[in-house]
């Protein structure tokens, strides 16, 4: 299988050790690729991808040195290839920079500093993330790019 028959599918990037999926901008996990197809990629969905495209890529992904979703290595600047979330959260608590997309999940968080919270605190700020992994996989790091705090969602 040659990368040149499914490269309008999937980008490599080395660097990284993943695959990351064209049409949503985020990486399929190298032990389950048929997961992310059939979640994202049925008939039904957007940017439909047959069947046999989904065989070919998930037997050239195991040609790959793939890293695990927890192995990926963060980086310190933008990866093009990846989706940008525009509306997340970054937590304010000295030394943590925690990252989340709603501020539900940075509500929960905060639990981890402090044993109450009232009902109308925030120390959160609006922030952009990035994202390798969707889902469980995801981890949360602080990133600076052109001055700005922005945090990476791997």
């Amino acid at each position: 299988m040659s990368y040149k028959d499914i490269k309008s599918y999937i980008t490599h990037l080395p660097v990284f050790g993943v695959v990351v999926c064209r049409f949503c901008e985020v990486c399929i996990p190298p032990k389950d690729p048929f997961r992310h197809y059939k979640e994202n990629h049925t008939a039904k969905k957007n940017h439909h991808v047959p069947t046999e495209i989904r065989r070919k890529i998930a037997e050239y992904m195991t040609t790959l040195d793939l890293c695990q979703p927890q192995d990926v290595k963060t980086p310190d600047n933008r990866v093009s290839e990846l989706k940008i979330i525009k509306k997340g959260f970054k937590c304010n608590f000295p030394g943590y920079g925690v990252c989340d997309v709603s501020e539900s999940s940075m509500r929960t968080h905060y639990y981890m500093h402090q044993k109450h919270i009232p009902m109308k605190f925030k120390n959160w700020e609006l922030t952009t993330l990035q994202t390798f992994f969707d889902g469980q996989h995801r981890k949360y790091v602080k990133l600076f790019i052109s001055g700005l705090m922005v945090g990476i969602l791997q």
